[in-house]
């Protein structure tokens, strides 16, 4: 049974760090019976709250007077109101979206606006989803196909994209109009919500009631399940998730995994899902990912954030938004921090060759044939450059493919530049015009530390 004292003891169970009294919470109020008991709660419980209205103006008069109702509401309980109001009819079509979709992208990207107004007040989006919401759900991921994650519901607490709170998810909607009916509450019937236009409609009105003609405790029992799958759901977490971290490796800055690692779990759906998921990439693509195992060197999927890339015996995983370097340098000494580590700048008077490092991570360069500043910047494809030892010139695209290095590390490749003629393919092979002589004076030494 819901009453003030029930709603608040099951706040303290289900959001103990969430106080009641000394947070700030913004209820989202339709002017339906499930918001309008939400905010009365929360106003008699002693929170510190408003409210936000959204008129999406899609039943003329109607929407007109939710709104004035909501205002009265408000009014009478001396509670602040956001009001908003979209032409989502024609965000709709803009945008090539179905009416519900677009209702909802508008709305949650308002509430994440009012969230964020005055950020020295953390603020907590409270919607009013109930227990009989929490078994369509279900049934509607069900029916589409989902996982073990689908079949969990609404969450009650969200802290990721937006901060959103859901008290009522323990209270079902008859218990719901109960308590406005105790507290002679008024409220307006949204009348689109009696239509079978919508597949949740159709799952409330009819598929729902058919069951529980049958199985009369069965919101009681899908909340139970509920419950337990999310318990399931922490341990299989956990299992995926330390499986991962024992397979993953961080090779030349570049995080990779060993395809050995992978097939200890085959083409396992939960096991890969729980490792793309995190890059982006939808519960659709797993078969893609799967082929991209047995694919040729170079081959890739590919989100808008991340790529994995198949090359030799591992996967890498390589993030779209790494910013592209360019850095300018100004002095021929000390130390200069760059996105893959430290560029070390010496200058010393000419030196012998007992003194010259064979490894290509120095670079020794004629100091009196530079002109200063020089440029660190990623390469790009228009590159060329004269390789030390060559006397013509070369693409440096094609310098590197010669090099054999996988699509991740090349991705990453720097040049150090004076104008438009390369100085140093960091890490590779300097330019034949700078190379140090019988003739040179001074030398500038320059040391690539990787802080991989």
């Amino acid at each position: 049974m819901l009453t003030l004292e029930t709603f608040t003891k099951n706040w303290e169970k289900k959001f103990p760090a969430l106080l009641l009294k000394k947070s700030t919470f913004i209820i989202a109020i339709s002017g339906g019976v499930d918001s309008i008991v939400l905010a009365y709660l929360m106003h008699k419980a002693g929170a510190t709250i408003s409210m936000a209205h959204a008129n999406f103006q899609l039943r003329g008069e109607e929407s007109t007077e939710d709104e004035n109702f909501v205002k009265d509401f408000a009014a009478k309980y001396s509670i602040p109101l956001a009001l908003n109001k979209f032409e989502t009819a024609a965000y709709a079509q803009t945008y090539k979206m179905g009416i519900q979709e677009a209702a909802r992208e508008m709305r949650y990207a308002w509430f994440s606006t009012l969230l964020s107004e005055n950020t020295s007040i953390k603020k907590v989006l409270l919607t009013a989803h109930h227990a009989d919401d929490q078994v369509e759900t279900v049934f509607m991921q069900l029916s589409r196909g989902t996982g073990l994650h689908g079949l969990t519901g609404i969450p009650e607490r969200r802290e990721d994209t937006l901060s959103i709170a859901r008290p009522l998810l323990a209270f079902s909607k008859e218990e719901i109009t109960q308590f406005a009916s105790t507290h002679n509450l008024s409220f307006v019937e949204d009348s689109s919500n009696s239509k079978d236009d919508y597949t949740r409609n159709l799952f409330r009105h009819k598929i729902v009631p058919i069951i529980q003609e049958v199985i009369p405790n069965m919101t009681q029992n899908v909340l139970d399940t509920i419950n337990r799958l999310k318990e399931s759901e922490a341990i299989v977490e956990s299992t995926v998730t330390d499986f991962w971290k024992k397979g993953l490796r961080v090779q030349k800055g570049i995080l990779t995994i060993p395809i050995k690692h992978w097939k200890k779990v085959n083409h396992n759906f939960t096991y890969t899902w729980g490792l793309i998921k995190n890059y982006g990439f939808k519960p659709q693509q797993i078969s893609e990912v799967h082929k991209l195992l047995a694919a040729v060197n170079g081959a890739y999927i590919a989100t808008a954030s991340h790529r994995f890339i198949k090359f030799n015996d591992s996967l890498q995983i390589i993030d779209n938004n790494t910013d592209k370097e360019h850095v300018i340098i100004h002095v021929a000494d000390g130390e200069l921090q760059v996105n893959n580590g430290v560029l070390h700048f010496e200058m010393k008077e000419a030196i012998s060759p007992s003194e010259i490092k064979k490894e290509s991570k120095y670079a020794y360069l004629d100091a009196d044939k530079l002109e200063w500043p020089l440029l660190f910047r990623t390469w790009q494809p228009t590159d060329y450059f004269y390789p030390l030892g060559l006397r013509k010139k070369k693409k440096l695209n094609h310098f590197l493919g010669g090099l054999k290095l996988s699509p991740a590390i090349k991705q990453k490749i720097a040049v150090l530049s004076m104008g438009d003629k390369l100085v140093w393919v960091v890490g590779q092979r300097i330019d034949d015009r700078f190379k140090i002589t019988d003739q040179t004076k001074n030398v500038l030494v320059i040391t690539s530390i990787d802080k991989h």
